[in-house]
This record gives C-alpha cells, sequence and structure tokens, in this order.
C-alpha cells in the first residue's frame, strides 16, 4: 500500500485576512514516491513539489467531508457524478480561490483510492505535472491519520498565532467526538454511505437504513446504501424493501465458505486471483472452460431451476440471503447468457469469501468497492484463468483473437480486456486515469 502526506513548511503571507495569512505554507502532498503538488510555477518558470496556498480551507474541506471521503464509495459507471458527490471527492472543492491539483478520492471499503491528473492551464499561476497511470490505494487508517496531522497542525498553527476559538477547531471538536462514540461513528458512516453530510440525511430516511439494516447485515448495507441512498429522492429504500421480501433460487452450495480476515495490505483483485485458483485446484481443472453445469452445481441450484427462473424486474443488485434453514436465496440480476455465468461466478466467489456475519446478505453490484473489486477478480480468474488465457492467444493480442478467446471460455471481450491490462499483457486505457470525465472548465468552477 502507499502512504499519504501533506507536508507543510510555514510562511506567513500578506493576505489580508490573518486566519489565512498565519496559515499559509509551502504545501507539499505526497502518495509514496508521486507529488500530487509538484507543478510548474507559471510566473517563475520553475518545477516544484510545493505550492503556496493558505492551509486552512484545505484543513476546513477535510474536516468538512471527513465522513464521506472515508467511507462514500466512488458512484457506479455512468454520467458523471452529481456535483453533491464531486464537492466531497474533489480536491478542488477545497477553494477559496486557489488553485489545488485535479486529484479525486474514494473510499472501497478497505482503502481510499485516490486519482491524479495533470492540468494544463497556461492561464493560472500553477500547472499540476503529476499524473497517475491507475488509482493508488491508501489504506483507511493511513489515509485518515495523513488527514488528522495535517487538520491539527493547522489547528496548533493557529492557536500560536492567537487564533483560538476557529470554525476548524470546533468541526474537527465534533468529529473527533463522533470518532470516539461508538454509535455514532456507526451512524456517520451510515450517512456517509447513503450520500448525506452529517446530520444532512432525514430522519425517516436513515431510520429506514437502520431498519433495513437487520435484515441485510451491517457489511451488505455498506453495499447497498451508496446505491439505495440518494437515489430516487430516497424512494429506492423501498425498492430494497422489495428485495428483502422476493424469493429466487434456492441452492445449497457445494463449497466451503473461507471467511478469513486478510490482511488489509492485500489489493482485493489479488485476494479474488488467490481464491479463484484455490477452488480450480479443488476441482481439478486448472485451465480449462467451467460450463454452466458446473457453476450451477456449486451454488447448489439445479439447472431446471435456473431456466425457469428470470429476474421480474430490473435491479442493479444481485443478491443472496441466507436462510434460517441453512440455504441460500439467490436472486442474480443479469439476464443475457454471459452476464449470467458471470454473475453467478461472482457469487460463488462472494460466498467462499464472505467478510461479513453468516446471516448477512452477499451483494454484487456495479461499484468499485473492495468486495465488488474481490469478485470480479475472482469470477474472471475462475471462468477466464490469465495464464491459459495467455497461452489461447499465443502472442496474438489481435482484436479478432480476443474475440475467439471470450467465445472459448464464455465471457465478455470486456472481461479478456481487463485481464489482459491487469496483468501488463495489454497498455492499461487512457480511460483508466480517471474515474470519470473531469472537465478543466469544471476544476476552474470551482477554483474560482
Amino acid at each position: 500500500m502507499t502512504e499519504f502526506r501533506l507536508d507543510l513548511d510555514w510562511q506567513a503571507t500578506g493576505d489580508a485576512d490573518p486566519l489565512l495569512r498565519d496559515r499559509s505554507a509551502w504545501l507539499a502532498i505526497r502518495l509514496g514516491d508521486a507529488c500530487l503538488t509538484r507543478n510548474l510555477d507559471t510566473w517563475s518558470r520553475t518545477v516544484r513539489d510545493n505550492i503556496l496556498v493558505s492551509a486552512y480551507p484545505l484543513a476546513m474541506w477535510l474536516a468538512a467531508s471527513w465522513w464521506r471521503l472515508s467511507f462514500e464509495p466512488l458512484p457506479a459507471p455512468g454520467p458523471q457524478p452529481d456535483v453533491d458527490w464531486r464537492m466531497a471527492h474533489e480536491l478542488g472543492a477545497a477553494n477559496h480561490g486557489y488553485v489545488w491539483p485535479r486529484v479525486v478520492f474514494a473510499a472501497d471499503g478497505q482503502s481510499i483510492n485516490v486519482w491524479a491528473h495533470q492540468a494544463d492551464n497556461p492561464k493560472q499561476s500553477a500547472n499540476y505535472l503529476c499524473n497517475l497511470d491507475a488509482p493508488r490505494a491508501v489504506l483507511l487508517a493511513d489515509f485518515q491519520l495523513g488527514v488528522t496531522r495535517f487538520i491539527e497542525d493547522v489547528i496548533y498553527r493557529a492557536e500560536a498565532c492567537d487564533h483560538r476559538s476557529t470554525d476548524l477547531a470546533a468541526l474537527w471538536a465534533a468529529v473527533r467526538e463522533d470518532m470516539s462514540d461508538e454509535r455514532a461513528r456507526a451512524r456517520r458512516t451510515l450517512e456517509a454511505e447513503l450520500g448525506f453530510e452529517p446530520e444532512e440525511c432525514p430522519a425517516e430516511h436513515i431510520t429506514h437504513a437502520l431498519r433495513l439494516q437487520e435484515a441485510t447485515g451491517t457489511s451488505a448495507m455498506s453495499e447497498l446504501a451508496p446505491i439505495f441512498g440518494k437515489s430516487r429522492h430516497g424512494t429506492a429504500l423501498d425498492q430494497l424493501e422489495a428485495l428483502k421480501d422476493a424469493r429466487g433460487l434456492m441452492g445449497a452450495p457445494q463449497i466451503t465458505p473461507s471467511p478469513h480476515t486478510p490482511s488489509p495490505t492485500t489489493p482485493p483483485w489479488q485476494r479474488g486471483m488467490t481464491a479463484a485458483r484455490a477452488l480450480r485446484k479443488q476441482l481439478g481443472n486448472c485451465g480449462a472452460p467451467i460450463n454452466n453445469a458446473q457453476l450451477l452445481d456449486l451454488l447448489g441450484i439445479t439447472q431446471s431451476q435456473e431456466a425457469a427462473w428470470q429476474p421480474q424486474q430490473k435491479h442493479p443488485v444481485g443478491i443472496a440471503k441466507p436462510t434460517a434453514r441453512g440455504l441460500i436465496d439467490f436472486l442474480p440480476r443479469k439476464r443475457h447468457p454471459i452476464g449470467k455465468r458471470f454473475e453467478l461466478a461472482r457469487l460463488v466467489g462472494e460466498y467462499m469469501m464472505r467478510t461479513g456475519a453468516e446471516s448477512d446478505w452477499l451483494v454484487e453490484s456495479d461499484l468499485a468497492t473492495a468486495t465488488q473489486k474481490r469478485q470480479r477478480a475472482f469470477a474472471a480468474e475462475l471462468l477466464c484463468p490469465i495464464d491459459a488465457l495467455v497461452e489461447f492467444l499465443d502472442g496474438d493480442y489481435s482484436e479478432s483473437a480476443q474475440e475467439d478467446a471470450a467465445d472459448h471460455f464464455e465471457v465478455s471481450e470486456t472481461t479478456i480486456a481487463a485481464l489482459l491490462a491487469n496483468n501488463a499483457c495489454l497498455p492499461i486505457a487512457e480511460s483508466a486515469r480517471l474515474p470519470y470525465r473531469v472537465q478543466t472548465q469544471a476544476f476552474q468552477r470551482l477554483d474560482t
């Protein structure tokens, strides 16, 4: 994993506002060996790792966004996230007239993923040069430690300059108080997962979510809340209520769960890939395609059950609900045969690797949480082992060869391309460098 630091070298400026003037500093934001603030100073034409700003607005933004930065994931793929989400996750929202780096933060339940892209604008005083090829993961505890040290450095600096009762100090005291109280921390976490700032979630909305959480379990609600939280003005929780009462494919899985807690430094994709290889080894099949009947057998579902069942309506999640009889009630969401295969493989993996209580629902979705990354990596390796794929392609990575591989392993061409890119057989697409299209104009609007 990667270290996250915000380094300050204090330097008073001529700002008319004493709060800003006394907390001005040369700021360097470091992410492992990358410096997110590395910039070309437009006026002096020099490249440097730090930028002269007031640390106060950045500290205020980090404190105000603490819960959402820590626990709210990136929305599912689609249009650009709404302004409310962006204001809580894009560094440019620190605003106050400063030019900030083009950086996006999003939690995944295990780590904070960080994207950075260079911004070229000759009209700005600084052009940031950091350009990450792919997001980097910082352990949640390490991210919070880096942010905590920065905020408290700013508060101590204010006190040293006789600014003792500041909005930042009051806000940070409230955050620390909630962090130290187990019930308050759980409530703030759920509010953030639902997409709300502290105390801004309507009382009836969070009460409904807490009631549903009694059925889904805490780990499952962390996957469900970002999907059903704010959508359709909160009425999507009614859709989740309907899923609670729905009935699907009853199965008795023929695999043994191994719900051990992995090392927090183990990337989700690595755990998924390792588990898939272990299962293939148990099956005595290291590289040959796995057919639908084998997938259904692993879940304890008959082919006649699967053939007769269709989702009653379109849902953004697939779920599996443990029952009192020891069976699992599976409610897949995919209709296309290839998509259905991949979803079944994901549910196999989630049953094997689940980290919540035995009674918690298993959730499959389009989010980029650690759980979903782990599932996708498991399903890809189970259905199309990378070693078998490379052997099948035999050095031919053309589009037509990838299509043939997709037919052979019965997976999508997207899965083939992702496997090859993730295993350094193909370059990572330019679109992977940012989680969504971040327009320079939008950042300029936030910076003014």
